[in-house]
């Protein structure tokens, strides 16, 4: 009994209708100030949590100004993934704006305001519902692309391992994530990936990803019909702890994450359980095939993985119907 009112209890501190009403205050605080840049929206993110879910927060804030006409001036320090002392802006770090949007003369006074989770924002309830795959993906490279340096690790890694239109992405999230999405066994998996290999003859190798040592051990000593390539990642999660918990260094976490997505965009086609690591590999790459091998849970169903699963399942009810019809046809 005491266990199912914990549980209770932490599914509503984790909702976010709880979220929204705790952080009221702080969120018309948050919009006053902004009001002041007159055409600027500055925001500092300090965020403890996953790298992709402040990615999440950046591009809640990119459709914001982009409806309210809005210049975005973003900056990302402390948590997890910066310097202790919040110095340095890790967001800068791993993005280069392509904005040509004009920056505040010295003579303006430019309030900034911290931000340390989407709730004071106020943006998921009102954008999550409007998210869509293509136009998020043109939004967001419309003001960011990865660094130069990270750019060319990414190439160099894919020249190295072949990774292109013929390799299958597979990535498997594991640690933490059960509480937000459903799960799947790693020899279920491997066999969705030998159904996948079947579907698709014109992938060649497998390049995979996961945060699961054990897991990529078991990857590693299956035998698939084609060759398989590791992610060359040394920060992995430590027993049942997440990577960004498991005490790495922040910035080396981070650059970690993004290359791992830019990696499994470069794929010809994608295989994945829920993570927002590899939903924003569609992002980076919005024509990438992609295969949710099992849904995120309904209290955590959010985008870009929502609608990835939905647009499945459609596809999917799609041929069942057109099988169906088929069927008929032949038997008429």
């Amino acid at each position: 009994m005491l266990s199912k009112l914990i549980d209770i209890a932490r599914d509503i501190r984790r909702s976010e209708r709880f979220k929204q009403s705790i952080s009221t205050p702080g969120r018309i605080s948050l919009h006053a100030q902004q009001r002041l840049n007159h055409g600027y929206f500055a925001i500092e993110i300090r965020a403890h949590s996953g790298f992709f879910s402040v990615m999440q927060m950046v591009l809640f804030i990119l459709m914001y100004c982009d409806e309210k006409q809005l210049t975005p001036l973003i900056s990302a320090r402390g948590g997890i993934y910066g310097d202790r002392e919040g110095q340095v802006d890790w967001f800068a770090e791993y993005f280069d704006s392509v904005s040509v949007s004009p920056r505040p003369g010295a003579s303006v006074r430019l309030r900034t305001s911290v931000v340390r989770d989407l709730s004071v924002l106020g943006f998921r309830r009102r954008y999550e519902p409007r998210l869509e795959l293509k136009h998020s993906s043109a939004l967001f490279m419309a003001h960011y692309r990865p660094a130069a340096p990270i750019r060319a690790e990414v190439d160099g890694i894919c020249q190295r391992l072949g990774i292109g239109a013929a390799t299958l992405g597979v990535h498997y999230r594991g640690t933490d994530k059960k509480v937000e999405a459903h799960t799947i066994g790693w020899e279920e998996f491997g066999r969705l990936i030998d159904a996948t290999l079947a579907e698709e003859p014109h992938l060649t190798n497998i390049f995979v990803s996961s945060d699961e040592q054990p897991f990529l051990d078991f990857f590693a000593a299956r035998r698939f019909a084609v060759p398989i390539n590791v992610a060359p990642a040394r920060l992995l999660a430590s027993g049942g702890t997440p990577v960004h918990f498991s005490g790495h260094p922040g910035l080396a976490i981070g650059r970690e994450a993004l290359v791992a997505s830019l990696l499994l965009a470069r794929c010809g086609y994608l295989l994945k359980t829920p993570s927002y690591l590899s939903a924003w590999s569609k992002i980076f790459n919005p024509s990438l095939p992609v295969k949710l091998a099992v849904p995120p849970r309904a209290t955590a169903f959010w985008f870009p993985d929502s609608q990835i699963w939905n647009e499945q399942q459609k596809r999917n009810e799609e041929t069942s119907e057109s099988a169906v019809q088929f069927s008929h046809e032949k038997t008429a």
